[in-house]
């Protein structure tokens, strides 16, 4: 019998005024045209004063959007208005009572506020609450104020979110919960990465609404931070972070211009692999000077062992897939190119089914996720099935649970960082028909969402590695205990962090083992003369 489709919520948006960011409209229109919700009604209290931000900063970041900003500006000014009709417009006045009745009679699920408005004269209007986008360790909710104090105080990450207010005595609620990476040299590249993620959260938070209710409010949001003060740091301070922003800036110039990264290899063949961050007793591969070998996959065939990695050679537009054959002693074979195609590989999961061995790399650049099968172990494979289409998927990893296969990944929009967002999507069989999570993504954190190595089984449970994205890429693995997986819900608990113990080390961010044979990479920074 076919479900009953539910009835789509009703939101009502309150603004100080029609022009706001372009970003926080497009966020509404989204939300609008989704099959979830509707807006109701647009109410414009129109307040006139001077600009949130400040007149010095105001000049800082038109020079800041100058140097680094993106193609895609979110601050630029659109119409909230045009999001309706003109019956479903109210002008906010003196005469509450009046314009309240209007509200009232729009039977509202969700206010949802903008700029200065005053949360407290909204509350009732709605039966979910007064909602906002919401940032920073403190979850404030000025616009304006997002990714400054990040900038200027050199955190590693910016959280955003949506306020939950419903006023009384109940307390706030986060929803959609978000950590991605902030750019210590530009508050513009930061907020740009920072909207065009959150610019999905109200759709997502009311396609969760929708589908439980006051109970999602309870169990599927978490408890907000008391609000603290938010202002723009003054004259001195903004003087201070440019001088700082320009010390990181020659830092980063001096030290690309006199250093290479370079990622490597490591193996060591143990009986239990307590994965420390330590190096000691493995075998090291490092590659050509300037070349990268990364992402290690291992697997034994007929007693001997053999690893299948990403190899970027110096000055190649791209990677591609390579594997060496390494022996309990040390000694390790020439690399062998196994695969390549006119876009970048990386990441090469592997994983037997039916008595056969298949391939997942990375083809995130193609816009697909594929697979392809061993015609003659190791170097021959052949492109057996597009999974998906259209996607921007990195580092796919499949994992098999309860006779279904499901697939993690990080996924992103154009303009939105890979490193965010984890996605799942589950198939009967490893070439059927994949579909996606209907909670995706089930994970929006920076430092712990992308996969960092085949999921695995220990005394204590089921766990994944997901890297740590910041301050740099691969900085090291956060390994989750995997506390539920089903075709409605995911979550994990962090267990503990594998970070590098030694200082040459800046960053690992792969994590596999093949029977006794343990794989994990390494990255350092190597005089460049």
């Amino acid at each position: 019998m076919e479900a009953v489709r539910k009835q789509r919520l009703r939101v009502g948006v309150f603004s100080d005024a029609a022009l706001q960011p372009r970003w926080i409209v497009e966020a509404l229109a989204r939300a609008g045209a989704a099959e979830s919700a509707e807006i109701a009604v647009v109410a414009i209290h129109e307040k006139p004063g001077p600009s949130q931000v400040p007149l010095l900063w105001r000049a800082y970041r038109r020079a800041d959007r100058a140097l680094f900003g993106s193609a895609a500006d979110w601050t630029g000014s659109r119409d909230l208005q045009l999001l309706v009709s003109n019956e479903r417009r109210v002008a906010v006045g003196a005469d509450e009572r009046c314009w309240k009745a209007r509200i009232r009679d729009a039977r509202l699920d969700v206010a949802f506020a903008v700029g200065d408005v005053d949360d407290s004269k909204l509350e009732g209007l709605a039966r979910y609450g007064v909602w906002r986008f919401c940032f920073g360790e403190h979850q404030g909710t000025s616009e304006p104020l997002a990714g400054v104090r990040e900038v200027v105080s050199a955190s590693p990450v910016l959280a955003s979110g949506i306020r939950i207010h419903q006023g009384g005595d109940t307390p706030d609620r986060i929803a959609c919960p978000s950590w991605g990476p902030t750019f210590p040299f530009s508050v513009t590249r930061s907020r740009d990465a920072v909207f065009a993620k959150t610019v999905e959260f109200l759709t997502r938070a009311l396609r969760d609404l929708q589908l439980g209710g006051a109970r999602w409010l309870e169990h599927g949001t978490e408890p907000a931070r008391a609000r603290a003060g938010e202002s723009f740091p003054g004259a001195s301070g903004l003087v201070r972070a440019i001088a700082t922003m320009g010390s990181r800036v020659a830092q980063r110039a001096a030290e690309r211009a006199f250093t290479v990264g370079e990622w490597s290899i490591a193996y060591r063949f143990a009986a239990e692999e307590p994965w420390s961050g330590s190096l000691d007793g493995f075998h090291r591969l490092a590659p050509p000077k300037g070349w990268f070998w990364a992402d290690p996959f291992p697997i034994e065939r007929e007693g001997r062992h053999y690893i299948f990695f990403e190899e970027l050679p110096l000055g190649a537009p791209r990677a591609h897939i390579s594997v060496v054959e390494v022996d309990r002693d040390g000694h390790a074979s020439t690399p062998v190119k196994v695969l390549e195609r006119d876009y970048h590989l990386s990441y090469p999961f592997l994983v037997e089914e039916g008595g056969e061995l298949y391939m997942i790399p990375e083809t995130a650049h193609n816009r697909t996720v594929e697979v392809y099968k061993c015609v003659d172990f190791p170097t021959q494979w052949r492109l057996e099935r597009v999974l998906l289409e259209d996607v921007y998927c990195a580092d796919a990893t499949l994992h098999r649970e309860d006779g279904r296969w499901w697939m993690f990944a990080n996924s992103a929009a154009v303009g939105e960082e890979i490193n965010d967002e984890l996605h799942l999507f589950t198939s009967d069989t490893l070439l059927g028909d994949w579909k996606p999570h209907r909670r995706n993504p089930v994970k929006s954190d920076v430092r712990s969402s992308r996969p960092a190595g085949r999921l695995f089984r220990s005394a204590e449970g089921l766990f994944r590695p997901g890297q740590i994205c910041t301050p740099i890429y691969g900085s090291g693995i956060a390994l989750h205990r995997v506390t539920k997986l089903t075709t409605d819900a995911y979550s994990e608990e962090e267990e503990r962090r594998i970070v590098p113990e030694s200082d040459s080390i800046l960053g690992i961010h792969t994590i596999n083992r093949a029977g006794d044979l343990s794989v994990t990479d390494a990255f350092v920074r190597r005089a460049r003369f």
